[in-house]
């Protein structure tokens, strides 16, 4: 089995682009100063997941990480070395076979040196196995994922079989060539060529003895095998059939190749097993900074309780934008404000002018369901929210001035990639739309936007939309659209 730290089960998520729209690379920026962290955190941010499973399995996890503030350093130092295993064992075994084999006996030098280097890793990943439960067994874990893991340990650590990989891994691990006796099993083919060879048996040695190699044959068999015993002998034995040195060296170094393919495959099938880890953890490192960020600030942190999509709802009690924290202000200086939106009504429109608060009300809502569908806390006193297939979000420079004479051109762009985002849209998508078409230049705006609003129901997609268009509530079901509005103080409020 190979195991994550990011997903129970196999998904593959839809990827979305709201993120730079709701400026959740700054965020990572501000509560995450390393670059490669920051940009694994938004990458597993862009792909939300689609399985409430799974978002309970990263909560879970974090919840432990959070607890036990030295579990997560713990786990980074023991990932961190186990995946520099694999890259330590290649180098080593390329350069064991650096260089052309000049002769049999080079070739079996070279062939026993690789699986000596072969031979290290079983003990290593076992002493792994060691180290791991020992650090998962010093804290109270409650989380499937973790708690899983240290099953496994405890499975691995009296397995037979993994015992008997290490044992015959150490039969090689601190020994010589010269160390051993070996019975080596041969087969021919019908011209009496060499084509396969095993090794049957080993002996330790008593003494080494300076010497060179002979093979003692016994009588061919009729299958075309034959069972051969390599030794490292005094040269005056006379009464044994003689081969040359470069046929012992070439049959034993066939038999000891096929052991060390086997070592090889069956340690790398054990190693991945947990390969990889120490780059998830790189999320869950973002995750805790987020948390100390938050907190830091004054910022309420809930464990949002995730639904399953055909539940289409959203609830957020209190929600504040956390940009405005990475800007610099603290919680009781962002206005909180509360939705509720469930399947009875197809959206939600808000209007108010420029600078009340629209926008960071559409981005705390919309960061709130990026955060949740990653199995993270979000930014307010209570969450309850259901799966989006997809997340998507249409943000104009509404706060910005424009010239009268490019209202044309840029109500054109915005049609076009407003219809790009309906081809895309999945069942129980999230759509966020920020002042699109909200040029004054054209009435048009107000007829283009009411169009769309009545066809994304259509899709199976949930919309807010922020706006200054005061004309667009009169052309819209009340009873089908909640309608809310901003205040002075930044407060959204029924009309």
């Amino acid at each position: 089995m190979s195991f994550s730290l990011l997903y129970k089960t196999h998904e593959e998520p839809v990827a979305t682009g709201a993120l730079y729209d709701l400026s959740v690379d700054r965020a990572a920026a501000a509560f995450c100063p390393d670059k490669r962290r920051a940009d694994y955190f938004l990458e597993v941010l862009s792909h939300p997941l689609q399985s409430v499973e799974n978002i309970i399995y990263r909560q879970q996890i974090l919840t432990d990480l959070r607890e036990f503030p030295g579990l997560f350093a713990d786990l980074q130092l023991h990932f961190t070395r186990y995946d520099k295993i694999k890259s330590d064992w290649r180098e080593l075994r390329q350069s064991a076979s650096a260089g052309p084999s000049q002769s049999p006996e080079a070739l079996l030098a070279r062939t026993f040196s690789s699986l000596k280097i072969t031979a290290m890793f079983p003990s290593t990943i076992v002493s792994f196995y060691s180290s791991l439960l020992e650090t998962l067994k010093k804290y109270d874990i409650k989380s499937e994922g973790l708690c899983s893991m240290r099953g496994y340990c405890e499975e691995m650590l009296t397995n037979n079989s993994l015992a008997e990989v290490v044992r015959v891994a150490e039969l090689f691990q601190y020994r010589t060539l010269e160390d051993y006796a070996y019975g080596v099993e041969i087969g021919f083919d019908a011209t009496l060529r060499l084509v396969e060879a095993e090794l049957c048996d080993i002996t330790l040695r008593e003494g080494k003895q300076n010497a060179f190699m002979r093979l003692f044959s016994r009588k061919k068999e009729g299958d075309g095998s034959a069972e051969i015993n390599l030794d490292l002998v005094d040269d005056a034995d006379d009464d044994v059939e003689d081969y040359s040195g470069e046929d012992a060296a070439y049959a034993l170094s066939c038999a000891l190749t096929r052991i060390d393919a086997a070592l090889t495959q069956i340690t790398e099938g054990i190693y991945e097993n947990f390969y990889g880890i120490s780059r998830e953890l790189l999320f869950y490192e973002a995750a805790l900074q987020y948390c100390e960020f938050a907190s830091e600030r004054g910022l309420t942190l809930t464990t949002p309780e995730p639904l399953p999509a055909h539940f289409d709802t959203i609830e957020l009690q209190n929600v504040r934008d956390l940009i405005l924290a990475a800007e610099g202000k603290r919680a009781d200086e962002i206005v909180p404000n509360s939705i509720t939106l469930d399947s009875s009504r197809e959206g939600i429109i808000v209007r108010g002018k420029n600078n009340t608060g629209k926008t960071v009300f559409l981005r705390s809502v919309g960061i709130a369901q990026l955060f949740m569908q990653a199995g993270l806390p979000v930014c307010a006193e209570r969450a309850r929210m259901s799966l989006r297939g997809g997340i998507f979000s249409h943000f104009s420079s509404a706060e910005e001035d424009f010239r009268s004479s490019d209202a044309a051109g840029r109500f054109d762009g915005e049609v076009r990639q407003v219809a790009e985002i309906i081809d895309s849209l999945q069942p129980y998508s999230l759509i966020l739309l920020n002042e699109t078409f909200q040029t004054t230049a054209y009435s048009e705006g107000t007829e283009a936007i009411a169009d769309i609003l009545d066809i994304l129901p259509r899709t199976g997609a949930k919309f807010i939309f922020v706006t200054h268009l005061l004309g667009l509530f009169e052309r819209v079901d009340p009873n089908r659209v909640k309608l809310l509005a901003t205040d002075e103080g930044y407060r959204i409020n029924a009309v």
